[in-house]
C-alpha cells in the first residue's frame, strides 16, 4: 500500500538534545516498568510490554547518528526497569531469581528489546503518511501490522531464547509469549505515543487532563474492572467505554483509555480473575489472549475513523469559511438568493455600494431593494424565468440606497439545483452601470436637442462629415434639407413659449415619421431644422419626400390637452442642396440649403426651392 503523503513536522527526524534523550528514555522506563507490575513476570506468563513502542518512536525521531546514544540511554532504562522491578517484587519473587542473577540475564533480554524498537522504527520510517495515523484508519492498519506485529514475529524467536536464559522453560511457548506480549503492549501504547509525537507533549496533557476526558478514563478502567470481576464474559462490555470516548473525546485521550483498559486486563489476568480456558496444547493460551487484543482493536480504529471525520468536518468548515470570507471580500457586487427570492449571501461591496449592514439584508426578498418597477420585474418575470432557465444575463435593474438614492445595475446570474432539479440558490453579478448611464445622457444631452430629442448641430456635423467621406468615395448623391417654420414668432406671441415648444416637439414627431429610415432630421434651433436624405436618385423623387414633409407641418396641430387647447396651422420654408452637385464639404452643403431656404421665404413661404447658385 502506498501513501502520497510525506512525513513533516513533528515526525521528521532531527536532532535531538540529551535532555530529550534522557527524557524518552524515562518514559521507556516507566512504561516498561507499568508493564512489568500490571503482568505475571513468572516463568511461562505472557507479559503485556508497551515499553518498546515508546523507544520506537523515540528512534523514529532522532537522526540516525544519534541513534546509538538514544540506544545506549534506552538499553539502560529497560536493565534498570528489570531491576527495579525485581528489587521492589519482594522475597517472593526474589526466591525464583535473585537480583543479581536477574542483572546479567536481563543483559541478554534487552538487547531483544533494543532490536524489536530498531525494527519498529524503520518500519515506521517506511510509512509515508504516518502523521494521518491518527485520521486514517488504513494507515493506523499499516502502522499496527509494520511496527507492531511485524517486530513481534521477527523477535520472538531471539526473546523466546532470551527468556529461557532469563528464566528457563520451553523455546516455543516463551517465543509465543513474547510475541503475544509485544504485540498486545504495542497495540496499547505505540498508537498514543505517535499521537504525543506528532503534538506537543504540554497540548496532549491537556487534553488527557480535561474534566470529562478524565471522567472517561475513569469510568473506562472501572468497567473494565467490573466487567472482569462480574461477568462471564467480560470482553465485549470492555469495548464498550473505549468506543463510547472514540465518539465523544479527543483522540489522544481515547488512545490514552486503550492503554489503560490493556493494562487493566493484564492486572484482572495476573490476579487470576481473568484466567484463560484450561487447554492441553502448548499455543492454546495464545487463543485467549486474542480476545484481549480483539478487545482494544475497536476502540482504536473508531477513535481513528472517528478523528478523521473530525478533521474532515474541520476541513470542510474551514473551507466553507474561506470561501465565505473570499465571496465577502471580493471586489464585486455579489449577492445569493434561494428559491424564494430571500438574500442568503452579499459581498462588502454590494452592502458598501447600497450602505446596508449584512443584518439589514439577509432573510429579505431581493426586491426590497428595488424601485417598484424593478421588484415587479424581478418577482413577476426575471427570478421565476432564471429559476426555471439556469441563468439569466445583462437584467437591467434599479437598486435602492439606503438614503433613497437609486443604483442603476446590471445582473447576471446563474442557479443551483439539487439532485431533483429543485432551483436552491443563485449566484448574481452586479455591476454598477449608475456612472455609466449618467455619462451615456450628459453625452446624449451633448449630442441632442434637449426638447425634441432629435440630433443637435454637434450630431449633424458628425454626420455630414461621414456621408460626404462615404458618397466621395462610392460616387453616390445625397441631399440637405433647411427647414424653418413660417411665422413661428406669431404662435410663441399669441399662446405663449410652452405652446410654442409643443409645435416644436409635434413637427419633429411628424418629420421622424415622414421621412424614410435611412434619413436623418436634426434640430439646428428656434425652429430651424436640417434633414439628410440618403441616397436620392435625383430631384425627382426628392420633390416628392418634400411635398410630403410640407404636407405633414401643414395639417392642423393640437396644442395641448383638453376642449381649451389652441389649435394652430402652421407652414414651412424649405431649401435643398444636392451632394455633390451643390458642394462636396459639409459646411458648404449647410450654407446653400440655408440659402435655398430664405429663397422659398422670398418667394411666398410654404414652399421648397432647390439650390440654384450665386447671380
Amino acid at each position: 500500500m502506498v501513501f502520497d503523503v510525506q512525513q513533516t513536522g513533528a515526525m521528521r527526524p532531527r536532532a535531538r538534545s540529551g535532555r530529550w534523550m534522557l527524557l524518552w528514555a524515562g518514559v521507556c522506563a516507566a512504561m516498561g516498568l507499568l508493564s512489568l507490575m500490571v503482568s505475571d513476570a513468572r516463568p511461562g506468563q505472557v507479559i503485556i510490554w508497551m515499553a518498546n513502542p515508546v523507544g520506537a518512536v523515540a528512534l523514529l525521531r532522532l537522526q540516525r547518528s544519534q541513534w546509538p546514544a538514544m540506544l545506549a540511554a534506552l538499553f539502560v532504562a529497560v536493565w534498570v526497569t528489570h531491576m527495579a522491578y525485581v528489587w521492589g517484587a519482594g522475597p517472593e519473587f526474589q526466591a525464583w531469581i535473585s537480583p543479581t542473577t536477574m542483572a546479567w540475564r536481563a543483559a541478554l533480554d534487552v538487547p531483544v528489546h533494543l532490536l524489536e524498537m530498531m525494527l519498529s522504527a524503520v518500519m515506521l520510517d517506511r510509512i509515508r503518511a504516518l502523521e494521518h495515523a491518527g485520521d486514517r484508519a488504513a494507515v493506523q492498519g499499516v502502522v499496527l501490522l509494520r511496527a507492531a506485529l511485524l517486530p513481534a514475529a521477527v523477535l520472538a524467536p531471539l526473546g523466546g531464547l532470551a527468556w529461557i536464559g532469563v528464566a528457563g522453560g520451553d523455546w516455543h511457548v516463551m517465543a509465543l509469549n513474547w510475541f503475544v506480549g509485544h504485540t498486545i503492549g504495542t497495540v496499547a501504547a505505540l498508537p498514543l505515543a505517535l499521537s504525543v509525537a506528532t503534538k506537543r507533549p504540554r497540548v496532549a496533557l491537556e487534553r488527557i487532563t480535561e474534566p470529562m476526558a478524565m471522567a472517561m478514563l475513569f469510568g473506562s478502567v472501572a468497567v473494565t474492572l467490573w466487567a472482569g470481576t462480574s461477568l462471564p464474559k467480560p470482553f465485549v462490555i470492555m469495548v464498550a467505554p473505549v468506543v463510547w470516548m472514540a465518539m465523544r473525546s479527543t483522540l489522544v485521550a481515547t488512545f490514552t483509555a486503550n492503554l489503560l483498559v490493556a493494562a487493566s486486563m493484564a492486572a484482572l489476568i495476573r490476579y487470576g480473575v481473568l484466567l484463560p480456558p484450561p487447554t492441553s496444547s502448548w499455543w492454546g493460551d495464545a487463543l485467549f489472549y486474542l480476545s484481549v487484543l480483539a478487545t482494544l482493536l475497536p476502540g482504536l480504529f473508531l477513535a481513528v475513523m472517528s478523528e478523521g471525520q473530525r478533521q474532515a468536518l474541520r476541513i470542510l468548515a474551514d473551507s466553507e469559511a474561506r470561501a465565505r470570507d473570499l465571496y465577502f471580500q471580493t471586489p464585486a457586487m455579489l449577492h445569493s438568493i434561494d428559491a424564494q427570492g430571500r438574500i442568503v449571501q452579499v459581498s462588502k461591496l454590494w452592502l458598501d455600494t447600497l450602505g446596508y449592514g449584512e443584518a439589514d439584508v439577509l432573510g429579505r426578498h431581493v426586491a426590497d431593494f428595488m424601485d417598484p418597477a424593478s421588484a415587479r420585474k424581478a418577482r413577476e418575470v426575471v427570478i421565476p424565468a432564471a429559476a426555471r432557465d439556469g441563468r439569466c444575463d445583462n437584467i437591467e435593474y434599479q437598486l435602492c440606497r439606503r438614503d433613497g438614492t437609486l443604483c442603476d445595475v446590471i445582473l447576471s446570474a446563474i442557479w443551483e439545483y439539487d439532485e431533483a432539479h429543485q432551483p436552491v440558490r443563485s449566484l448574481a453579478v452586479l455591476q454598477d452601470v449608475t456612472e455609466k448611464k449618467r455619462l451615456e445622457a450628459r453625452s446624449h444631452f451633448a449630442e441632442h436637442d434637449a426638447l425634441t430629442g432629435l440630433p443637435n448641430r454637434v450630431l449633424l456635423q458628425d454626420r455630414l462629415k461621414m456621408l460626404c467621406a462615404h458618397y466621395g468615395r462610392h460616387k453616390g448623391v445625397f441631399a440637405i434639407g433647411f427647414l424653418d417654420l413660417d411665422h413661428f414668432k406669431e404662435v410663441n406671441d399669441n399662446y405663449g413659449h410652452e405652446s410654442g415648444d409643443l409645435l416644436l416637439k409635434e413637427v419633429a414627431r411628424r418629420l421622424q415619421g415622414t421621412l424614410r429610415a435611412a434619413d436623418t432630421v436634426c434640430r439646428l434651433g428656434g425652429d430651424e431644422f436640417v434633414m439628410i436624405f440618403s441616397a436620392v436618385e435625383g430631384r425627382t423623387e426628392l420633390q416628392a419626400l418634400a411635398a410630403k414633409l410640407m404636407a405633414a407641418i401643414a395639417a392642423p396641430c393640437i396644442l395641448g390637452e383638453g376642449p381649451d387647447a389652441p389649435v394652430v396651422q402652421v407652414s414651412g420654408s424649405l431649401g435643398l442642396a444636392l451632394f455633390p452637385e451643390h458642394g462636396s464639404e459639409p459646411q458648404l452643403l449647410l450654407t446653400h440649403a440655408d440659402q435655398a431656404m430664405y429663397a422659398a421665404k422670398r418667394s411666398g413661404r410654404n414652399r421648397c426651392e432647390f439650390y440654384r447658385g450665386t447671380a
